[in-house]
C-alpha cells in the first residue's frame, strides 16, 4: 500500500489509503488561482481536514510503501486512533 503524506506548511499529515493525489493537486491550484479556499482531504484515522489553500502557503506530496491497514478505509463515519492498541505497537518490540 502506498502511504501519501501531505505537507502543509510545515505541518504533515498522513492521508487516508485511497484519496486521489492528482484530485489534491488540481483542488489545490484552483483555489490557489482564486486566491484562496478551502480543500478538504480524508486522514489517516478516517478524519477529515479542510485546508485553507492559497498563494504562498506551502504544499508537498510524499509517497511511501507501508503495510495493509485494513481500518484505513477513508471512512469519515468509522474514525480511529493509529496505534490505539498495545498490540499495534508490537512493532516496536525489537528496537
Amino acid at each position: 500500500m502506498k502511504r501519501i503524506t501531505i505537507t502543509v506548511s510545515d505541518t504533515q499529515y498522513p492521508l487516508a489509503q485511497g484519496q486521489d493525489v492528482g484530485a489534491i493537486e488540481a483542488a489545490a491550484l484552483v483555489a490557489v488561482r482564486a486566491g484562496g479556499d478551502i480543500v478538504k482531504v480524508t486522514l489517516y484515522g478516517n478524519r477529515e481536514l479542510a485546508i485553507l489553500v492559497s498563494p504562498g502557503v506551502p504544499i508537498t506530496f510524499e509517497i511511501a510503501d507501508v503495510p495493509d491497514e485494513p481500518r484505513d478505509d477513508g471512512d469519515l463515519s468509522s474514525p480511529f486512533e493509529p496505534f490505539s492498541s498495545v498490540d499495534e505497537l508490537s512493532v516496536f518490540d525489537d528496537l
